[in-house]
């Protein structure tokens, strides 16, 4: 015999760095799976977490080409003292 339910309240536990498990019911409810973005914001004391509608690409890089773009772009010494000297 199965039970199914609609409950739409749970109580979540919170565990390292604020994550938090959505039940199972729910993800599955809502199309939410592994590795898929949802929105989540804050409305007064509200958290509100949305399914993304549609899907956006996106990419992860390594620290490596972070620190490429770091550098990359950084403006040259001549023109970063005239700039900081404009500013003052």
């Amino acid at each position: 015999m199965q039970i199914t339910t609609n409950q739409q309240e749970e109580w979540l536990k919170i565990l390292t760095k604020g994550m938090v498990t959505i039940p199972k019911s729910w993800r599955k409810e809502l199309g939410i799976e592994e590795g898929k973005m949802v929105k989540a914001k804050k409305i007064a004391n509200q958290i509100i977490i949305e399914p993304m509608e549609k899907p956006v690409s996106y990419r992860t890089y390594s620290q490596k080409e972070l620190q490429q773009f770091l550098k990359d772009d950084r403006l040259p010494k001549k023109l970063e003292k005239k700039l900081a000297k404009v500013l003052k």
